[in-house]
């Protein structure tokens, strides 16, 4: 994954120090605005005030907002979750915003701003989106986000009332962005997102072949709520 300040993508930086990456256009790896949040013009940073504009939080206490998301490789996208931090004029993450996303390319985005444990954040909050067929819509989801250290690492737990259903993490060690270090990285991590997605249905059809229980995206549209880019099975009546 890519952590980027969201003010570099304005001013288009780092697409102007590292040839093997673009913005808004085709390369090797690239960020594009229209990839995130809502559709439709803006940067990511103007929708992402936008949302932030609807929530309980003071934006002139955020000095700063880093993005941690999987690039487009090869052209190709794909994003299960993507994390926005929200620090201060200290450095101080005061809050997290976690953007999840599903095989029908919709998204839903989670404000999170609750202290746990030491510069840890958490919500545990009613999930009301079609995440996956092997798990019900009205779940619970529980993050834990942790800090941006050298050692990076996020809990997301899906619940229910009787308990756990899917444990969910993301462990990362902080290296530094340079054009040798993306260059590496093509013959090491190759076709990353579409190994991504490739893995998500390969570990489908196993629980399908051992009939774990399905839950249907069109009989449960209307427990799905405050959706982005909404498939056509929640538009259509």
């Amino acid at each position: 994954m890519m952590s980027l300040d969201l003010d570099d993508l304005v001013t288009n930086i780092l697409a102007k120090k590292h040839w093997l990456f673009s913005q808004n256009k085709w390369n090797i790896y690239a960020i594009r605005d229209s990839d995130y949040l809502t559709e439709g013009g803006g940067s990511i940073k103007e929708k992402l005030l936008d949302y932030l504009a609807d929530q309980d939080i003071d934006l002139d206490k955020v000095a700063r907002i880093t993005l941690k998301t999987f690039p487009r490789v090869f052209g190709y996208q794909f994003n299960p979750v993507s994390f926005y931090y929200l620090d201060d004029a200290e450095g101080k993450t005061i809050a997290a915003v976690a953007e999840v996303g599903n095989t029908y390319l919709e998204k839903k985005l989670f404000f999170i701003d609750e202290s746990h444990k030491q510069n840890w954040l958490r919500l545990r909050t009613n999930k009301d989106f079609y995440v996956s067929p092997f798990s019900e819509v009205d779940d619970y989801f529980d993050f834990q986000i942790g800090p941006k250290d050298e050692k990076w690492s996020i809990n997301i737990n899906d619940e229910n009332d009787d308990g756990l259903v899917l444990v969910s993490t993301i462990r990362g060690v902080k290296k530094p962005l340079s054009s040798a270090r993306l260059g590496w990285y093509i013959v090491r991590y190759p076709l990353l997102t579409l190994r991504v997605i490739f893995l998500i249905h390969w570990h489908a059809l196993i629980m399908w072949i051992k009939k774990f229980p399905i839950s249907n995206k069109k009989t449960t549209a209307s427990q799905q709520t405050d959706v982005l880019r909404p498939h056509q099975s929640l538009t259509k009546k």
